[in-house]
């Protein structure tokens, strides 16, 4: 709940954004190119389980690309983006060669510290920091008791996503430190888990109020 989007540039919520769409390109080239496929879930196996990338790339294999995207958080998809900039892929999609454009003319703006520093979470626990950054790591599994911080500071999905909600929907980063916590406490409250390890649970409730919020703006739209 502390405001910490003010120095946040809409450049840097356009780069989240644009990661996401690139990592969703892909993942649909996966599904017709083998060479694709390959790069992608290399990437993907970075952050994601062997047994969770295995299904993945299953699903890819067989052309279900939407089955594929439910199964990555936003962290991943958007891990997904950031390692296949570093390969010619970028230049074959729309979206991979903006993120490039953006890459050279403001490298600091959009350097991996400062993407880091502005969309990250604190890691009390795993860095014994409460400086916000995103460190990558798969997500740990809940323990219970002082290890279950463990799994709180792990998961970086949320602010991925909304800051890509956020250009999506021509927000400036400033309204973030308002809409967050609602957008959080929305999610929160459509929690439906069978069982404290069931994390997809928190993953299912935050694309349903993705999906809500951008309704909600089609309908004012149509309204005017």
């Amino acid at each position: 709940k502390v405001p910490r989007f003010w120095k946040v540039t809409p450049m840097q919520l356009h780069w989240v954004g644009l990661h996401m769409r690139f990592g969703q390109a892909m993942l649909a080239e996966a599904a017709l190119n083998g060479g694709t496929r390959a790069e992608v879930l290399a990437a993907l196996n970075l952050l994601a389980t062997p047994a969770r990338t295995m299904a993945v790339a299953g699903l890819l294999e067989n052309g279900d690309v939407k089955g594929a995207a439910e199964r990555l958080t936003p962290a991943e998809l958007y891990t997904v983006g950031d390692e296949l900039l570093k390969t010619p892929l970028a230049n074959q999609d729309v979206a991979g060669r903006e993120l490039l454009r953006m890459q050279h003319d403001n490298a600091g703006e959009v350097s991996e510290a400062a993407i880091s520093l502005a969309f990250g979470t604190p890691k009390p626990t795993l860095a014994n920091s409460y400086r916000s950054e995103l460190l990558r790591l798969r997500t740990f599994p809940t323990l219970m008791g002082y290890s279950s911080r463990i799994l709180a500071e792990s998961w970086e999905s949320n602010t991925l996503f909304w800051a890509a909600l956020a250009d999506q929907m021509h927000l400036p980063p400033g309204q973030l430190n308002v809409l967050v916590p609602e957008w959080t406490q929305r999610v929160v409250e459509r929690i439906f888990a069978s069982h404290l390890e069931d994390w997809p649970a928190l993953l299912n409730s935050l694309r349903q109020v993705g999906d809500e919020i951008r309704k909600g703006q089609h309908t004012e739209i149509a309204g005017l």
